[in-house]
């Protein structure tokens, strides 16, 4: 039992953070009544933990690395309970803002740690067990999330919040007794000008694609990426000036699984969720389902994701990177494809099979990637690894929401059939041409078998 609380910690805290990343969505219209406030206002309850997280992702990656994991990661289990007791006990709008950026930032380290976690207890087929339950759990948690967020919910908004600080607690308690100290792994300075300019220009660019999502292009979300783009620029010099303490370092960059598997990431998180969006308003907009059999339908995904991955996780970790990357891809752009039958067939049965599709496609591929992202890295460097490719997700996600509320704002001057009949296939074909092109980037990628094939 005990060789297994490792596993049960990274798990709980994979969840935490998840999971509260989508809890608040159906609780937002008891938090306005209450605070008496706007859903504008409240928006940034949802988007500040979203950019916080996927800004973050690597610099605290990296921080893990250098001061040790165990540190990091009971360190930010307490803050993802302070600020989860914060935001229960937010009297204004602002203080709910600022606890939910906290809890993002908390989010983000434990998203930095926990995979290293896993990666640094265990080995062998122990190893791919571990990394398919973790991808089962992480594919359950948004699910959870919004139906736990419901439920909570009747109990008052705080409620939702307060739930997750004895589980933060309980986490943080394993970690302090269970977890042996772990060596810091380098004495380098941390090179902290070129971790602002990261997180600066990741974190801007969420913030503008979260925007040109909810707004569609305006000046501000413009201005946004004119700035991401010279942060970007300014990283990437400062990167090539200063080798030695480079936030990614030459030898990520040039790692090949590493770059695939980040590819992969994106990809498939923007043809796989990225639609859930637009799915889900053309559930209720066009055919008037509503927001619990909404959610229902939805949740079909989710539950094939993690049955796949309990079940044929372990078994696809033991393979070549290329097979369960490209299988997965295959059929989620075979389930994106399958978004034309609502375009053609009335009724919500009409997604099921794009949901079960993409599900077992998602399902395939989230229990490799964690040991994707950490093939033939230093143990030293795990960290960051591992962070770059999870941010990579959450960079696909929110381009593959605004890319496919795109779609639907572009029809809007059809009545209601035919503007959803044109979004559908459009969003469609989009998310079926990135699983196509990603599939071609692991096929020319990952032509040799990589070292950890056979492990």
């Amino acid at each position: 039992m005990r060789r297994q609380i490792p596993l049960v910690i990274s798990c709980t805290a994979t969840f935490l953070l998840l999971a509260y990343a989508t809890i608040v969505t159906v609780a937002m219209p008891v938090i306005a009544a209450d605070l008496r406030t706007g859903f504008g206002a409240l928006q940034w309850v949802i988007d500040v933990y979203t950019i916080a997280l996927a800004a973050l992702l690597v610099p605290l990656g990296t921080v893990g690395d250098r001061i040790g994991r165990r540190s990091l990661l009971l360190w930010s289990l307490v803050a993802f309970a302070a600020a989860s007791l914060a935001c229960a006990l937010a009297p204004d709008v602002l203080v709910l803002v600022l606890a939910r950026l906290v809890q993002g930032i908390a989010a983000a380290a434990l998203f930095a740690t926990t995979l290293p976690l896993l990666d640094a207890t265990y080995g062998g087929r122990a190893r791919h067990r571990a990394f398919a339950v973790w991808g089962a759990v992480s594919g359950l948690a948004a699910a959870v999330g919004n139906v736990s967020g419901g439920l909570l919910s009747a109990f008052g908004w705080r409620a939702v919040f307060a739930a997750a600080v004895p589980l933060a607690l309980a986490a943080a308690l394993l970690t302090a007794v269970f977890l042996p100290r772990d060596r810091p792994g380098g004495r380098s300075p941390l090179d902290v000008t070129g971790m602002v300019l990261f997180a600066a220009a990741v974190g801007g660019l969420i913030a503008a694609t979260l925007v040109f999502a909810e707004h569609g292009a305006n000046p501000t979300a413009t201005t946004v990426l004119v700035a991401c783009a010279c942060l970007g620029a300014g990283f990437v010099a400062r990167e090539r000036r200063r080798p030695a303490t480079a936030l990614l370092g030459p030898a990520l960059v040039r790692n090949r699984v590493f770059l695939v598997a980040s590819v992969v990431a994106a990809a498939y998180y923007f043809a796989a969720f990225g639609a859930l969006p637009a799915v889900s308003f053309w559930l209720q907009d066009a055919l008037g389902t509503t927001p619990v059999a909404t959610a229902l339908i939805l949740s079909v995904q989710p539950v094939t994701f993690f049955l796949t991955s309990v079940l044929l996780g372990a078994r696809f970790g033991r393979l070549h990177r290329r097979t369960p990357f490209a299988a997965g891809l295959v059929i989620c752009g075979a389930g994106c494809l399958a978004l034309l039958l609502p375009a053609l067939v009335p009724g919500w049965r009409a997604v099921l099979a794009a949901m079960v599709l993409t599900g077992i496609g998602s399902g395939i591929i989230s229990p490799v990637l964690p040991a994707a992202a950490m093939d033939g890295v230093a143990p030293s460097r795990t960290g960051v690894s591992s962070s770059a490719v999870n941010a990579a997700r959450q960079f696909g996600l929110s381009l593959g929401i605004a890319a496919c509320a795109t779609a639907v704002r572009v029809h809007t001057p059809g009545d209601g059939p035919t503007l959803w009949s044109r979004a559908l296939v459009t969003i469609a074909l989009l998310t079926a041409l990135v699983c196509a092109a990603a599939t071609t980037a692991v096929l020319l990628g990952l032509r040799r078998p990589s070292p950890d094939a056979s492990a």
